[in-house]
Order: C-alpha cells, then structure tokens, then sequence
C-alpha cells in the first residue's frame, strides 16, 4: 500500500480547506489496519444493491453480493439510519418501503397505504427504526381542504396504524427517544417553519416551537439530539428536555451539509457530508464540520489528486458517499467515474490534520451509502 504525504492548508475563521498536493510519493508502509469490512450500497441504472468490500491487511476487495433491492426510482426518498438504509417510493399507484440493516444484515420489504389511493398521497419524509415506520404526508380529500398527516405504522403489519393530524405541511421528520419530531411549513399564512414533537406513547402533540424561517432539514446525531438546519446556522435540541442550543456560523463560514445527499455523523462530534463548491474543479466534494468547535474542513479533489489521478487514474465526477471508519481513523469517499453512468469508486483518505491519501477501489457502480462494519 502507497500512501502520500499532505499538509492541510488552515484558512481563518473556522472554514480549512485542505489543500496541498503530494510532493514525493512515500516508501511503501507496513500496514497497522485494523480489519474491517464495508457494506457498500452501489447504484446500477435504477437497481440498486448492497456489497461487502473488505480491507484484507490493508488491500481492498469486493466481496459477494449480500443484498438486492431491485429497481428503486430516482424519485424515491432514501432513509438513512445508523446501520441501515431505506428507500420509499410509490411505482403503478402503489407505494413500498425496502430496506436493509447492515448490522445484522436483514432486509424486507412492506406495502404502505394500502387502505388509500397511493397515487393521492404525497409523502413528504418517512423514517423507520426496528418496529414502526413513521410517515408525515398531505392527501387532498375530496370536497374537503388538503389534509396534513403524520401516520405510525407497524413494520410488521402496515395495515395497523394510527394517524395524528397536524396544522401544516410536513417537511420533515426524525424520530428519537419515544418522539417524533415533525418540521412543518405554514406556507398559506406566515410562511414560517415550526416543530412539532408528538409522543409515541400517547400520539398527543406535546409542544410546537415556532422556528422562524428557513428551518430546511433535521437530522439526528449519534446521542439521539435533533439538529436543525438552517442556511446560516443550526439548532441542536435535546429530545429529553427539548432544551435547545443555537449555533451561528461566520460570515462566509456555513458548512453547507444542509444540502447533503448522504452523510455521516461519528461519535467523533464530527458531521462526514457532500459539500457542494461551485468554484471547484470538482463540484461535490467531501467535507466534515465539527461540531464541537463549530469549524468545517474541505477536501477539493484538485488539491490532493494529481492531473492525472483527478481525471484518468480515478476519472472522477463527484462525490455521492461518505462514511468513517473509526477503528482506523479513515474517511471513505465514494464517487461516480466521469462519463460512466455506472461506473464509480471509493477512495479512504486519513482526515485533516493527519492528511494522508491511504488507497482506492473500483466498483461496479455508483455508491450511494457506505456502513462500517
């Protein structure tokens, strides 16, 4: 194994980007990887399926194929869990929820909203954990005004369910320590955001907080808290307490990772996303923000990759995964091949400020989510 020696170039005001390229290839090192295996979710046209790529003292192989989900439409919404991925889609007016958990590497699948027309139901964001799968949707009734609705359904048997209604439009929803936190838009009156946090074991609203405007996304860390993200800054919200913390970002600082397409949270207090740099050569490139010193750190492509790494050796297009290996302090980027629909590959790297291109795999196919095993 070949690695390459970097120094990350440090920019002031909480917002790195690292960014010097390899001067001289290094001797070959002994490996001191810890073994670890990775289920990699790859993308083939509309199919998609799930492999174990497998560091074997420091060489990566792709292992067998361990799961398919079949065909999943562009337009369905992926899950992310800790160690699972979900996809819900409605195809022939009918809608389905697939899923598979790497941890214990079981997969299913279940029929949703069998008792309506799921070509009438708009699902706004769904989430699911080992027994429910949890729903927040609009459906226009007829000769009535359009409903809001937050359905709780059972995993193993969808047809029993409960509903609770809600004032405005679903955006949003994450689940965490017996609550549903639901993020709503009044779009017709003040067109400002709320969250509602509705008890799992009553169904009753228990608070609406009023989140001002362009509260965009929610997403969970691995203590259970609920981050909501705004362009500007983020809210972080004990799901116990609801006792909130407010976290504001320097000018021309804003991590970005309210846009991310996949994502990864350590234990680390570190948040793994896609950030998206228009300026760059590469457009989507890995990132991670820190939250505990409210600073994020960019990896362009350009600035650790050669010429001719950056567009023949690993021909890259962009990233579309990214996950942290914590045993051996790598972060995994998978990415799609430039002009190869389904052609793409995973390089691991060792994040800033130990900066250090360790190898790359290729893959038949996109990669979509990467677990750590």
């Amino acid at each position: 194994m070949k690695t390459y020696n970097f120094v990350a170039c440090f920019v002031l005001a909480l917002s790195f980007v690292a960014c010097d390229k390899s001067t001289n290839e290094q001797q070959e090192e002994t490996s001191t990887n810890i073994a670890v295996d990775y289920t990699v979710f790859l993308k083939t046209n509309d199919n998609v399926n799930a492999v174990i790529v497998r560091d074997n003292e420091g060489n990566l192989a792709t292992e067998s194929e361990v799961v398919s989900l079949g065909n999943i439409p562009t337009s369905a919404i992926k899950i992310k869990s800790v160690n699972g991925l979900g996809y819900f889609y409605t195809a022939n007016c009918e809608a389905a929820l697939q899923w598979y958990n790497s941890e214990n590497q079981t997969s299913g699948s279940v029929q949703l909203f069998n008792d309506l027309n799921a070509c009438d139901v708009s699902v706004a964001s769904i989430t699911y954990n080992e027994d429910n799968v949890f729903a927040a949707y609009e459906v226009d009734l007829a000769g009535k005004d359009k409903h809001y609705v937050v359905r709780v359904s059972s995993l193993d048997n969808p047809s029993a369910f409960s509903e609770v209604i809600i004032d405005n439009k679903p955006v949003d929803i994450v689940e965490s320590s017996g609550k549903l936190f639901v993020l709503t838009l009044n779009e017709f009156v003040s067109n400002e955001y709320h969250l509602s946090v509705i008890d799992l074991s009553t169904l009753d609203e228990m608070v609406n907080v009023d989140l001002g405007y362009d509260a965009l996304r929610l997403f969970k860390n691995d203590s259970g808290e609920i981050i909501v993200s705004y362009p500007e800054l983020h809210t972080t919200i004990d799901p116990m307490t609801l006792d909130k913390v407010y976290t504001t970002y320097g000018e021309d600082t804003a991590p970005g990772f309210i846009s991310t397409q996949d994502y990864h949270i350590g234990n680390d207090g570190k948040f793994y996303f896609q950030k998206y740099m228009p300026n760059a050569a590469i457009k989507e490139v890995p990132a991670t923000y820190d939250f505990n010193r409210n600073g994020t750190v960019v990896y362009l492509f350009e600035n650790f990759l050669s010429d001719s790494e950056l567009n023949v050796k690993y021909n890259i297009a962009g990233t579309t995964a990214i996950a942290y290996d914590d045993k051996n302090n790598y972060m995994l980027i998978g990415y799609q091949k430039r002009g190869a629909n389904n052609e793409g590959g995973i390089l691991r790297i060792t994040p800033s400020p130990d900066f250090k291109l360790i190898d790359n795999i290729d893959v038949s196919g996109i990669p979509q989510t990467i677990f750590v095993n």
